[in-house]
């Protein structure tokens, strides 16, 4: 009975996934997610899959992000962890608004050229119980800019870098097993103005008393080897502090930047009183936001040193 159970939630999560492929499809011509081989995964392959071309950048609200939604979902489902977005899958949907890219300063932004217009975006979520039902979001923007022009803003470093960081630490704890329940999120629309994480804590899908903290990646590929972080963080709890500590015990540094005109999703839950925080490399902006984020600009090495702490610290940390 077992086995067959096992069968009938893969069928269950393979037709969920189907659905979502053709919803795409309906609203933007979506093609068929290329099945990439999975027999050497890891953080470079990670990165390579985001930044490839059948993600197209992927911008929010358009079809490489789907793809690339998709991706992250089937990814989740091959390690075995439980679905967390609506209706029981991995997707949580919402609109936003249509954007075009501008020009500020040296990088590219997102500017909104029309409310009336909506475009689909979608968070991929999943959870992995732990002893405790109490919870910590690990989290990772996993959009970026799209293509420009002729050109592809593939967003390396921002923020393939963090997805991949949170898949490697999900590997980690699958096999592990957390001792806090941890919700893994790959929000959908950062760039355009943290419309993912907003709408998760507008709409959770996990009782939002029971978050106890958020550690969120954003733009870590470039670390260098002096295990140096910089931290945004802007609602202090036991628990988060809980997970600083072990990380500067571990020989990280953490300069924390208070004033900063730039911000991450840990502060979607910071308005609700939830605490967390976002580490980024303290080189973030180098090449941000311009074609030149490429994977051979990254150190992996250095990502791998960061998961590593990280998921001795989640499978300890009480």
């Amino acid at each position: 009975m077992k086995k067959r159970s096992a069968l009938l939630v893969s069928i269950l999560m393979l037709v969920m996934l189907t659905v979502f492929a053709v919803a795409c499809g309906q609203r933007d011509n979506i093609p068929k997610l290329q099945d990439y081989d999975e027999a050497d995964e890891g953080i470079t392959q990670y990165i390579e899959k985001l930044c490839d071309n059948a993600m197209e950048g992927r911008e929010g609200g358009k079809k490489g992000e789907a793809e690339a939604a998709l991706y992250l979902a089937r990814f989740l489902q091959r390690n075995g962890v439980k679905p967390a977005g609506d209706n029981g899958t991995y997707f949580q949907a919402f609109d936003i608004y249509e954007y075009k890219p501008v020009m500020e300063g040296l990088r590219m932004v997102m500017g909104v050229t029309d409310y009336s217009k909506k475009r689909h975006s979608e968070n991929v979520l999943g959870i992995i119980e732990g002893v405790s039902d109490e919870i910590i979001v690990l989290s990772a923007h996993y959009d970026h800019l799209g293509i420009i022009g002729n050109e592809y803003y593939r967003g390396a470093n921002d923020n393939a870098s963090g997805v991949a960081a949170v898949m490697d630490l999900v590997k980690k704890l699958v096999e592990r097993g957390p001792v806090n329940t941890v919700l893994i999120a790959f929000w959908g629309s950062e760039e355009k103005g943290l419309w993912g994480s907003q709408y998760f804590c507008e709409h959770p899908t996990v009782p939002l008393e029971k978050i106890k903290a958020v550690v969120n990646l954003d733009t870590v590929g470039n670390l260098k080897s002096d295990w140096q972080l910089l931290g945004w963080q802007d609602a202090e709890g036991p628990l988060a502090q809980q997970i600083i500590e072990r990380l500067e015990n571990k020989g990280w540094s953490i300069n924390w930047e208070k004033h900063r005109g730039h911000n991450s999703d840990h502060w979607s839950f910071a308005k609700k009183k939830i605490p967390g925080f976002t580490l980024l490399s303290p080189r973030w902006l180098a090449n941000n936001h311009t074609p030149l984020d490429t994977i051979e600009r990254l150190n992996i090495t250095n990502i791998e040193a960061l998961t590593k702490s990280l998921g001795e610290i989640f499978t300890d940390v009480r």
